[in-house]
Order: structure tokens, then sequence, then C-alpha cells
């Protein structure tokens, strides 16, 4: 038997167990154990969830929803008001509030003072597809909830803020 039949007769490693990446001290570390590799999995997979509750009720992606979210939660709301909140990509709250207009999701309304500006309203028809769809949202957001205990959910918001103030570091000497 050669290295090749060898090879095809055993199963494939698991990903992580295949992605190594090399660390401080030639430290060798799997993808499993590398942060930003781990939410950016988990960012992915609650996103693919979101996306599957709201499709159940709607035919709105997850980006339009969480910007009608943020209209119904706030007065006098703006593109860039959306982006400071939801840290959406400015270019994709264009191009979603485009479509929500067009789908008759949004209204505008110019500033009086600046003609620059102008805001955003919900329809009637967001306010019925929010009713159909904030129940599932926050029954979901209850049992990722409910899933941790206090503590856990304690220590996890303090390790966000953590990250989150590394975010602005690019040298790691």
């Amino acid at each position: 038997m050669n290295a090749i039949d060898y090879m095809d007769e055993r199963p494939p490693p698991k990903m992580e167990e295949r992605l190594l990446l090399i660390g401080s001290g030639n430290r060798k570390l799997r993808y499993s154990e590398i942060i930003t590799y781990r939410v950016a999995q988990l960012h992915t997979r609650f996103n693919a969830q979101s996306t599957r509750i709201l499709q159940t009720v709607s035919d709105i992606s997850l980006s339009q929803w969480r910007i009608l979210t943020v209209v119904n939660s706030s007065n006098d709301v703006t593109h860039t008001k959306i982006s400071s909140i939801s840290r959406i990509d400015k270019g994709q709250i264009s191009r979603a509030v485009k479509s929500l207009i067009k789908d008759g999701y949004l209204e505008t309304e110019d500033d009086l003072d600046d003609h620059r500006k102008s805001y955003l309203r919900l329809t009637p028809q967001a306010s019925e597809l929010l009713a159909k769809t904030l129940p599932l949202m926050q029954k979901r957001h209850d049992v990722l909830t409910d899933s941790l205990s206090d503590d856990q959910r304690t220590v996890l918001f303090e390790a966000f803020d953590t990250l989150d103030n590394l975010t602005e570091l690019t040298e790691f000497t």
C-alpha cells in the first residue's frame, strides 16, 4: 500500500485539525483557539439563524430588518444615525434603504432647515412587518440569554468590552 492509498482510506481531518496558525514562540494554534476566528464563525451562524427566522414571515434581508428596527426605535433617523447605532457599512445601508423605500417599508422626510438631510420613517407596511418579526426575534434573544447564567452573561459582556477596546490597536509589540 503506498502513501496515497493510505491517505484515501483515512477520513479527512476535521477543519480545526487541519487549519493551524503559528503563534508567538512557534506555538501552533488550531483555528478553533483563535478568538477572531471563533467570533466570525459564531457571527456567521447567528446571522444564518436570524435570516431563517425572518424568512418564515417576510421577504426582507437581515440587514434590512436591522435598519427597520433602528428606525422603529428612534426619532429623526438618518443614514448616519443608522450607521453609528448598527455599525452596518454606509454603502450597505444606502442600498438597503433604497430597496426598503422601493418596497414600501420606508419613507423619507426632508429636514426643513437642512435640505441635504432627510429622515427615515416607517410606513404602515413596515409596522405590520415588525409586529410579526419582533416577537420572533425577541424569543430568539430570550433563548440565547436564558441559556447563560447571570455570571456567564457578565463575563461574556466584560470580554466583549475588552475585545472591543482592542479593535483600534494596530501595533502588537
